[in-house]
């Protein structure tokens, strides 16, 4: 070990082989009792460097932050780095859950078509003109590009190749997203109830309509119920995995708490994949988004035929949390994130098969 001090005596190093502590010495005001104080102290030891340093701030109390400096990466991290995500503003709780959206965001009270909804297969209108003029469903396997943990589900999201239109539609609509509702048991989950069966999950894949609007935003906030066209897929469990969503849920692994999102490879899920074979077999009708600020700009698809996930799978869902990951107060899951039926008001329901 070596050491070594500067003419002026401002600075001290000491070293010993590759490790080196250079400390920093900063004059005080003349009438101060001490001669000097650390400025700041550099502690090297092989690839990293811990500089600790007077806080500048004038504060009742001395502080101090640390940082730590991987050299190889160039990447800073504060010791006290805290959740950078605010708290959710809704959730699913008997606090802030469906039952108090309405307290919460007062505007919702003047909505009355809102969604989901009870359907009936023997009070829709059969409407032949669906039939004939059947869903164009197109997409490209680049269309699914990040997965994220949204603290309310998990949400794939892409800007790829997509092309949506007919069915109940003249418009072009785009890809935007897909997430899935499901509940804290295999007895509730999906969010539509139809012919009085409720199912254990139901996935919802949500696209815009990019020739009436510039922006996901503006067709979201139209309030006219063809800025969005969301397809619902009911889910029932089957006794094997979803081969086509196994590689998809293995990844929920790195997405488990709030706020995480990842690249998804190219071509690790099809959208076509998560869809009934019969695509052409639905019921049709204007609603609203399930999810605060629930506007009412969706045409909604929903269709008769349905996909199913093994019991395997649907716990894997159950697994992501709601809370980000430095927050040590608590250990939300996400166990029950569908919101409760709604009145029909008079809308008519459609569907395409007699």
């Amino acid at each position: 070990m070596t050491t070594d001090s500067t003419r002026d005596r401002s600075s001290l190093f000491v070293s010993s082989g590759d490790d080196q502590i250079a400390i920093s010495l900063k004059q005080l005001k003349p009438d101060h009792k001490e001669s000097s104080h650390f400025a700041s102290i550099l502690i090297e030891m092989g690839d990293y460097e811990i500089k600790v340093r007077r806080s500048q701030k004038k504060t009742s109390r001395r502080s101090t932050s640390v940082t730590h400096r991987l050299n190889n990466h160039n990447r800073q991290t504060t010791t006290e780095e805290k959740c950078k995500i605010s708290p959710l503003p809704w959730d699913y709780s008997i606090l802030r859950g469906p039952t108090m959206w309405c307290r919460m965001f007062p505007q919702l009270l003047d909505k009355k078509f809102q969604s989901p909804i009870r359907i009936y297969t023997d009070l829709c209108e059969y409407d032949p003109l669906l039939a004939r003029h059947p869903f164009i469903f197109e997409t490209d396997l680049n269309c699914c590009q990040t997965l994220e943990n949204t603290g309310h589900s998990f949400q794939v999201s892409g800007q790829g190749y997509s092309y949506i239109t007919r069915g109940p539609v003249l418009d072009e609509y785009q890809f935007l997203q897909f997430h899935m509702h499901w509940g804290a048991n295999d007895n509730e989950g999906s969010e539509h109830i139809i012919d009085g069966v409720r199912l254990p999950a139901e996935l919802h894949i949500v696209t815009w309509n990019r020739t009436q609007y510039r922006t996901p935003e503006e067709a979201m906030t139209s309030e006219q119920f063809d800025g969005l066209m969301v397809f619902a897929v009911l889910i029932k469990i089957i006794p094997n995995n979803n081969s086509d969503c196994i590689k998809l849920f293995d990844l929920f692994s790195k997405i488990t708490h709030r706020g995480e999102k990842i690249n998804l490879d190219y071509g690790i899920i099809s959208l076509r994949d998560l869809m009934p074979e019969h695509i052409q077999k639905y019921y049709t009708y204007d609603g609203s988004l399930t999810t605060p600020m629930c506007n009412e700009c969706v045409r909604w698809v929903v269709f008769r035929d349905i996909i199913g996930l093994s019991k395997y799978q649907l716990n894997q869902l159950r697994q992501l949390k709601q809370t980000c990951k430095t927050d040590k107060t608590t250990n939300e899951f996400i166990t029950r994130n569908f919101r409760p039926v709604m009145p029909l008001n008079g809308r008519t329901i459609y569907r395409s098969f007699a």
